[in-house]
């Protein structure tokens, strides 16, 4: 009998010893391009995945958007994928994948003020704003609509540095004890590949 319960406790722990979670604002890496489903916001792209294993909320959430502070330089002269990503001075394109949560449901009711018990919604953390994310989509989930939790410098764009005036864009922290607070960082000048 001791054996069996000591042999269950041992599976039980190996299978509760997997790969991390990690919390809302953590960088994850989305499955594919599109997630389960997209849409585009007010010229931004939006995709969620909803059954992301690196997110202890199940939730990859990934925001494309243009660069405002970089020229289109190589992109306008060569219309590829891999010229558009890479501009003069920095990406053209900006993505952003991260760890999040449902906030606010498609009318706007926000945690607090949720009356509805059967829909969960979360409490953004702090460095996280609550944004509206997803438009009702014909054929999916009633409870996928709504505002999701978004890092602060991805909500509102990063501006350039006030003693340099070098471009800066949002970047995840190096910090592995708090991946989620993400930061202001400047512009790399691409590698120029030879």
């Amino acid at each position: 009998m001791y054996r069996y319960i000591g042999g269950l406790l041992m599976a039980l722990m190996f299978l509760c010893t997997g790969c991390p979670e990690e919390m809302v604002g953590a960088p994850c890496v989305p499955e594919t391009d599109k997630g389960e489903f997209n849409i585009d916001v007010e010229g931004v792209t939006w995709s969620l995945e909803t059954g992301s294993v690196q997110c202890a909320t199940r939730i990859c959430l990934t925001q494309i958007r243009p660069n405002q502070t970089a020229s289109k330089g190589n992109c306008e002269e060569q219309n590829n994928l891999e010229a558009c990503w890479k501009g003069n001075n920095g990406p053209v394109q900006l993505k952003f994948s991260f760890c999040s949560c449902r906030c606010m449901d498609a009318e706007g009711h926000k945690y607090k003020d949720n009356t509805d018990k059967y829909d969960d919604l979360c409490e953004c953390p702090p460095s996280t704003v609550c944004e509206k994310v997803m438009e009702p989509i014909d054929g999916g989930p009633p409870n996928l609509p709504g505002g999701y939790c978004v890092p602060s410098c991805i909500h509102t764009p990063c501006s350039p540095d006030p003693n340099t005036g070098e471009p800066r864009i949002c970047t995840p922290s190096k910090n592995s004890d708090e991946p989620w607070k993400w930061y202001c960082a400047e512009v790399l000048d691409p590698v120029e590949s030879n």
